[in-house]
């Protein structure tokens, strides 16, 4: 089923309210999809909305303004957030490798990610990179029927994970397997593909962080973030009854 990102202006849509959108969702839904009327697409809000939604017609305002779809609401979910929290920071691949990375770590599940500034980090982007993401995660929410956006967070320091403790989780070679803490707010941190230096592992592990290792080869900056966040959601929601995991009962 066909989605589009919308966000409700005022109060949260009832079912039988009428929505109009315009603009390159529209576009997209009437010229590229070529649904009518008549046929059924979700909205989703990136705030934990979900409405399911039928088209009641459209229209084409003029070549400034594009298209105007007007849908009629069904019903609304209101869909919890991904338990646990993982806040990933690391170290920013190069080039499409970056929007790829941010792409997959939304379809994962990831609640945050920001870049790390280390000491063999190689790019350090600017505020218009970083402001691009935002449609790359919209996009990935679409894609996968994500709810809630991954949020996009600025730069990160080591010296600003330190205060962490244990709940910060730093990926490398030398720590053990992953093992669920229970916790419900955890921060991921992934050096770059140069490894951490002796003296900034040093630091971390003195902090109470736990080191921790995600595969038996070494990967690529955008491998080893997915792999991890993936592998941490998994152990830890296997422990728990988490709201928001798909085969659960109180799955929206």
């Amino acid at each position: 089923m066909h989605r589009i990102f919308y966000q409700f202006e005022g109060a949260t849509p009832a079912p039988g309210d009428e929505v109009r959108i315009i603009g390159e969702e529209a576009r997209h839904a009437l010229r590229v999809k070529r649904l009518e009327t008549g046929h059924r697409l979700d909205v989703i809000d990136g705030s934990g909305t979900l409405a399911h939604a039928s088209i009641l017609g459209s229209e084409k305002l003029g070549k400034r303004d594009g298209w105007a779809l007007l849908l009629r609401i069904e019903s609304v979910q209101e869909a919890p957030r991904i338990t646990p929290h993982i806040d990933v920071r690391s170290a920013v691949p190069k080039g499409p490798r970056l929007e790829s990375m941010v792409d997959a770590l939304s379809q994962v599940g990831a609640a945050t990610w920001g870049p790390l500034i280390s000491e063999r980090a190689v790019v350090d982007p600017r505020e218009g990179k970083l402001s691009r993401l935002e449609r790359v995660v919209e996009e990935s929410a679409k894609q996968c029927g994500r709810a809630w956006l991954m949020e996009i967070a600025p730069r990160t320091f080591i010296d600003d994970l330190q205060e962490l403790g244990e709940n910060l989780i730093v990926a490398d070679a030398s720590g053990g397997p992953y093992e669920p803490s229970g916790i419900d707010s955890i921060t991921l941190a992934v050096g770059p593909e140069g490894g951490w230096s002796a003296s900034e592992l040093d630091k971390l592990r003195q902090s109470g962080a736990r080191v921790c290792a995600f595969g038996t080869h070494a990967m690529r900056i955008e491998t080893a973030v997915v792999s991890a966040c993936a592998i941490m959601l998994d152990t830890e929601q296997r422990d728990r009854a988490v709201p928001g995991t798909p085969g659960r009962e109180d799955t929206p």
